[in-house]
């Protein structure tokens, strides 16, 4: 099969789904008590949901047409693990707004973070099958772009879990683990060069 028709599909989710996060930002009332400071300030927890969910997700889409550069043509199960990150990639603007909503309650953060990690996990193995299969690569993966990946996405499902552990102790600041990402996505880049 050709990989035209994945790339456009993933192009349009992500799009559509980095579009959606910002649906949750909506403008506060001006007269209540307190104004619009007041309401903007109230809005700072969806914003940070908002922002973390955004570039994460920027970071699986570049990883995405990273690998699809790859990529010569895709098989079934290529095409299924798409599918499969896709769907979690979908999921995420609700994921987001919970979170954002109900910043206090632990739950929401258990389930943000289950998505983050399940969607870390779905392109962990995406880009492990890919590394392995070189009959559907143009050009092969380099063992270095594949470490660079496996520590990101490792990284990712480590801090989700960490995420809810700050969570527990302090509720509400769970999000802030998600910042982590900034220095593994360093580290990781090192880590493919210097392979």
């Amino acid at each position: 099969m050709s990989k035209h028709r994945i790339e456009a599909l993933t192009d349009g989710i992500f799009a559509v789904a980095m579009t959606l996060l910002v649906m949750e930002l909506k403008l506060p009332d001006a007269q209540a008590p307190g104004g619009l400071a007041s309401g903007l300030v109230q809005l700072i927890p969806k914003f940070v949901s908002w922002i973390i969910s955004f570039f994460v997700l920027g970071i699986f889409w570049f990883n995405q047409q990273r690998l699809f550069h790859h990529v010569k043509h895709v098989d079934g199960k290529l095409v299924w693990l798409s599918i499969l990150c896709l769907s979690l990639v979908s999921l995420m603007p609700f994921s987001s707004s919970i979170t954002g909503q109900f910043t206090l309650m632990l739950f929401s953060q258990i389930f943000y973070s289950a998505n983050m990690a399940m969607l870390a996990g779905v392109a962990l193995v995406t880009n492990r099958y890919a590394f392995r299969h070189a009959d559907l690569m143009g050009t092969p993966v380099t063992q270095g772009f594949y470490r660079g990946v496996r520590f990101r996405m490792v990284g990712l499902i480590v801090i989700a879990f960490a995420a809810v552990g700050v969570a527990r102790v302090v509720p509400g600041a769970g999000n802030m683990a998600f910042l982590l990402m900034i220095p593994i996505s360093i580290l990781s880049r090192r880590l493919e060069r210097r392979s």
